[in-house]
């Protein structure tokens, strides 16, 4: 039997993973190396479903307008995305 998932429970862990990710290109953003690669962006996650998750989060911050795509796998933080970045820090909900 298939446990079912909690939609909540997936839309929790897509944040958390997006936390994550702004989080990477926040810090790669201050040492004067704003371009990360998928590979090094995936290599933060921890468990299987943040690997299912990672495609979905890392959409909706490139469609937030928080991260942009350079090529076809480089990415870095927008302004936008170092305010959101801020923001949910300072709200507590960065991870």
């Amino acid at each position: 039997m298939i446990k079912a998932q909690n939609p909540e429970d997936n839309e929790s862990a897509i944040r958390k993973i997006e936390g994550r990710i702004l989080e990477k290109l926040f810090t790669q953003s201050n040492q004067q190396t704003p371009l990360t690669s998928d590979n090094e962006l995936s290599g933060i996650l921890t468990d299987k479903t943040d690997h299912s998750n990672f495609d979905i989060a890392l959409e909706n911050l490139i469609v937030g307008g928080f991260v942009s795509r350079i090529g076809d796998n480089e990415y870095q933080i927008t302004m936008n995305g170092s305010d959101e970045h801020s923001k949910r820090t300072n709200a507590d909900v960065l991870f």
